[in-house]
């Protein structure tokens, strides 16, 4: 059933002007290209199809070609899925905002889960403190109950996923390429991890498509469409997570920032989201989940008192320093000297406080770690 409606949604997209939205009011009503195209032009016009849309429409010789290769494709990358949007696993969330994408490719595993999920987003090249925050504010969210969806990017993605990861959670990935493009050295350990541990790696795209400028404001929007909100983590004034935030404005999504220097232009588009009222200011899990959907307070409440009970609480700057130093790597004391520019014996006095309160464990040639990373 699913290859059959792919198969027209191929043919009716192969109609040059014939928009997504029409293409997906045509299939719920009739269930082929064909027998679109012998309504009538004022049926059409219903649909929202231009003038050059119906002319395209009744002068098309729907061609398989395609079809036949994306099956053959999937066919061959067996661990690849696809779904459409008039299937039962399509994203509930993203059905329903305005000219959803007609089909999914994915790997790894649908779940209904994804209907409480939040996306967090930001910089490529985030700072240590974003890093830091990011991570902490993914594990909590997921430890609460919310999937963590993102794009698996470099950067602040990346931590996004991880910290999911790390609380034994599901993260859904969306991919601003084909399902068979591989994804950067930084990216291609989690997008496995993501896989093994029950998420899923989404694509709107055809199987074999190149990432290129046009296509990430795609991925954005699925981010957001799957999500009931999206943070902002790091975000410059041109951004690609502040077109992620533009579209969850435009499907009715909430979306938050979290707060940063105001002085450095890096940190420009966050800030200016939360200045303008566009985004509501984040500082934890509860102001997330205060501005979500009743069922969805009363699904976490339970989970969002013992995440506050259980935050992370340091006695200073020096041992948040070394903790947040840890979060991307394992590290030695001489690393972390030299990282932060603190004597070792500092260092030691705020590591045995962290090894004490279970935050770090030590590994072999004093070797330390997150704890449970």
């Amino acid at each position: 059933m699913t290859g059959d409606r792919f198969r027209e949604m191929l043919r009716l997209e192969s109609v040059k002007f014939l928009t997504t939205a029409s293409i997906n009011k045509l299939l719920t009503e009739y269930q082929s290209a064909e027998e679109c195209r012998d309504l009538t032009d004022e049926t059409l016009q219903i649909f929202g199809l231009s003038g050059n849309a119906v002319v395209n429409l009744r002068n098309s010789i729907f061609d398989d070609s395609e079809y036949f290769n994306q099956m053959e494709l999937l066919n061959k990358f067996q661990d690849f899925g696809l779904v459409t949007v008039f299937d039962e696993g399509y994203p509930a969330n993203l059905k329903n905002i305005y000219d959803p994408p007609l089909y999914l490719f994915y790997e790894g595993i649908l779940s209904n889960k994804d209907d409480i999920s939040v996306a967090v987003v930001g910089s490529r090249s985030v700072t240590k403190s974003g890093r830091y925050t990011i991570d902490r504010l993914s594990r909590e969210l997921a430890r609460v109950g919310y999937v963590i969806v993102s794009g698996l990017a470099m950067g602040a993605d990346t931590v996004a996923h991880t910290g999911a990861l790390v609380s034994g959670k599901r993260t859904v990935a969306v991919l601003g390429s084909g399902i068979d493009c591989p994804v950067n050295v930084e990216s291609r350990p989690v997008r496995k991890a993501i896989v093994e541990k029950g998420g899923a790696v989404f694509s709107p795209f055809l199987i074999g498509t190149k990432p290129t400028t046009y296509t990430f404001p795609a991925r954005n929007r699925v981010i957001s469409g799957i999500s009931l909100g999206v943070v902002i983590g790091e975000a410059k004034k041109d951004s690609g997570s502040l077109i992620t935030a533009n579209f969850a404005l435009e499907q009715g999504r909430e979306v938050f920032a979290i707060p940063n220097e105001i002085y450095r232009t890096k940190f420009e588009g966050g800030n200016n989201l939360i200045k303008t009222g566009q985004a509501k200011l984040v500082m934890s899990v509860d102001d997330i989940t205060d501005e979500m959907p009743e069922r969805v307070r009363n699904l976490t409440s339970d989970s969002v008192r013992a995440v506050q009970e259980k935050r992370i609480t340091f006695s200073d700057e020096t041992e948040e320093a070394v903790y947040s130093a840890l979060i991307d790597n394992s590290k030695n004391i001489d690393e972390l000297s030299d990282e932060l520019g603190i004597d070792t014996g500092m260092i030691m006095s705020r590591l045995f406080m962290l090894e004490m309160n279970k935050l770090v464990i030590r590994e072999q040639n004093n070797v330390f770690s997150i704890a449970g990373k």
